[in-house]
């Protein structure tokens, strides 16, 4: 069975990563086989975490996800009422639209069996999964906004 332990990396170096695969291909493929050869050099896996722990675990952490993007659109709902006060409805509708453009081009963008090899850990995977993860984020956090704002 394949090793499914990722490398731990850091948010500004995925970040660095996402931006690389829009920008830079080949210098995200040279971290790619970088990240490759770490991996490889694990040692070998302990007995592997039984998939009702990995499934009960995404459960909680999308739930803490949803309600953190959540607050963070209440809030910068909140701060541009204080701010700017009363939008136009005009603004409200932009911001509606982006955020729910932002959803549906996750939608759109995330790649599955295309990319997908068999342990499912592999830099391009992973990027695949923190920019669809992003554009959610962020179409979230940008629609909850524009119903805040209004009084």
């Amino acid at each position: 069975m394949a090793d499914t332990r990722p490398t731990k990396l850091r948010l500004f170096y995925k970040m660095y990563l996402c931006l690389l695969v829009i920008v830079n291909p080949r210098r995200f493929i040279e971290e790619e086989k970088k990240d490759e050869a770490k991996r490889k050099s694990f040692p070998p896996a302990q007995e592997q975490e039984h998939r009702v722990y990995i499934v009960r675990r995404a459960f909680w952490i999308s739930l803490y996800s949803i309600i953190s993007f959540g607050l963070i659109g209440a809030v910068v709902g909140l701060l541009l009422r204080d701010v700017c006060g009363q939008p136009s409805t005009g603004m409200i509708k932009i911001l509606q639209i982006i955020g729910a453009s932002l959803l549906l081009w996750g939608t759109l963008f995330v790649r599955g069996w295309d990319i997908q090899t068999f342990c499912g850990v592999t830099l391009g995977e992973r990027v695949n999964q923190w920019i669809y993860r992003g554009l959610y984020c962020i179409g979230t956090s940008i629609a909850v906004a524009s119903l805040i704002w209004p009084k």
